[in-house]
């Protein structure tokens, strides 16, 4: 509701566009342009290194291969925009809304996503290390063999969201809310998913070893073939998964 109002809010206030702006934001000639109205914006390889478009309209503007190294995007609403091979390394991006958005193959190691919306959001092959993402809504969205290790997932939302394949040792999950997702094959050793609430997900032949689940709640999910060696099942409230060993939990 935070997010949506924050979005609403930045719609309402937003600069109308302007070519001048654009043109100046990718000369350098101005670095900031805060609740700006940047919709259907074309950066394109643009260096935007350190600009701050902090609560700025981005729906369906375009970053492709742009340089967004310690940006602050903050706020800002980008439904659909296109971060596809862009540098985000070290961007302020919490509480933005980024529903739809496109970040195939982005460099988005330290970014900062607290609190945003990437519902639908396409970040497959992203390296996201280190990333801030605690309260993030990522339902639906597809972060398929993306690079994630010592992220910060804390209280994410994560319905039907697509983790296959994905590199996550050292993550952090605790608290979060996943259900009917996928890690097949994920790298998740060494992960936390303290307290988190988890059903309906598949683990199939991931790497689960030494992962903490102590006070998580488990139902329904599949770790099939999963390497589960010194995971904490035990203190977890469990019912109805499917074992590494195939066996049926009643």
């Amino acid at each position: 509701m935070r997010t949506v109002f924050a979005a609403f809010l930045t719609l309402m206030v937003a600069v109308p566009v302007s070519a001048d702006q654009v043109a100046e934001l990718i000369s350098g000639a101005i670095t900031e342009c805060r609740a700006c109205d940047l919709k259907d914006a074309n950066f394109k390889k643009a260096d935007l290194s350190g600009v701050d478009l902090t609560g700025a309209n981005l729906t369906n503007a375009t970053f492709h291969r742009a340089n967004l190294r310690k940006a602050n995007l903050s706020g800002v609403v980008a439904l659909g925009a296109n971060f596809n091979l862009a540098d985000l390394t070290l961007a302020q991006m919490e509480e933005g809304d980024f529903s739809r958005a496109m970040f195939y193959a982005a460099e988005m190691s330290g970014v900062n996503l607290r609190g945003a919306n990437l519902s639908e959001a396409r970040l497959q092959t992203a390296r996201l290390t280190s990333a801030k993402m605690a309260d993030t809504i990522l339902d639906r969205a597809l972060l398929r063999d993306t690079v994630a290790n010592n992220a910060d997932f804390r209280n994410a939302s994560m319905l039907e969201t697509n983790l296959n394949g994905a590199h996550m040792g050292r993550s952090v999950f605790d608290g979060a809310s996943i259900s009917y997702a996928g890690f097949v094959q994920a790298e998740l050793s060494r992960a936390r998913f303290v307290d988190a609430t988890i059903s309906r997900t598949d683990f199939y032949g991931s790497d689960m070893r030494r992962a903490q689940v102590s006070g998580a709640t488990l139902i329904g999910n599949r770790f099939t073939t999963a390497a589960t060696r010194q995971v904490d099942f035990e203190n977890a409230t469990m019912k109805g998964n499917f074992m590494a060993d195939g066996r049926l939990q009643n």
